[in-house]
């Protein structure tokens, strides 16, 4: 339920308890969401920037669907985009794709979506291109990840907590008391099953014992 300042603050927070700083390969993965990479930049900007290459995939495959009719011109034309954008060769494949959206012209304006500072959660397929800058994930370093197919799963897992049926949510504050409960269930480090046995007051917890009577005292 956060914004994307508090919620790199979080992230932030918890790499460190994890001790990620100290990794000798470090990694920062994320989809086009302009959010994502002003959280890299702000808490973790001696990370290695990857961009989740099955999103690139998705958008070129569509692109060029869009700009053939026929299928087997569409695959080729994807196979030379995914193989350019792969080896790093992302700016050549961008200005192929300006090439035909100026063939093609603009898109109709009720199937645009706004790129405006309006609409912050605009995925941008190859995000930094478009300004030639050097900040921008291109082909991942050997040996680290590509894709955040294990963050999408376990958004998923999240959400069948709280965006279940019959699930509506009119003060934040309760969503966000879920969330956290949610995601210390799903914590690897099982710390929710620790607080729960350690907490004050659970019926569960060993309290300490009085120390037992000696023989003598018994007989006394």
């Amino acid at each position: 339920m956060a914004e994307s300042k508090d919620f790199g603050k979080q992230m932030a927070r918890e790499a460190k308890r994890r001790r990620f700083g100290e990794a000798s390969a470090k990694a920062f993965l994320g989809d086009g969401l302009p959010w994502n990479w002003s959280i890299w930049k702000r808490h973790f900007g001696d990370f290695t920037p990857i961009l989740d290459f099955i999103h690139v995939l998705s958008y070129l495959f569509l692109a060029a669907k869009a700009v053939h009719e026929v299928a087997e011109d569409a695959w080729s034309q994807y196979l030379a985009w995914m193989r350019g954008a792969w080896q790093g060769e992302v700016g050549q494949v961008l200005e192929e794709l300006r090439l035909w959206q100026a063939k093609r012209g603009e898109p109709p304006e009720d199937c645009a979506r706004s790129r405006s500072a309006e609409d912050p959660g605009q995925d941008d397929p190859l995000p930094g291109q478009q300004s030639g800058s050097d900040e921008v994930p291109r082909v991942p370093p050997q040996g680290l990840p590509v894709t955040t197919a294990w963050m999408e799963s376990l958004v998923k897992e999240v959400n069948y907590r709280v965006k279940g049926t019959e699930m509506f949510w009119n003060d934040p504050e309760g969503a966000e008391a879920i969330l956290q409960v949610r995601a210390a269930a799903l914590s690897d480090d099982e710390r929710l099953a620790k607080h729960l046995a350690e907490r004050p007051g659970c019926s569960f917890t060993r309290r300490p014992q009085s120390s037992k009577l000696s023989p003598e005292k018994i007989k006394g």
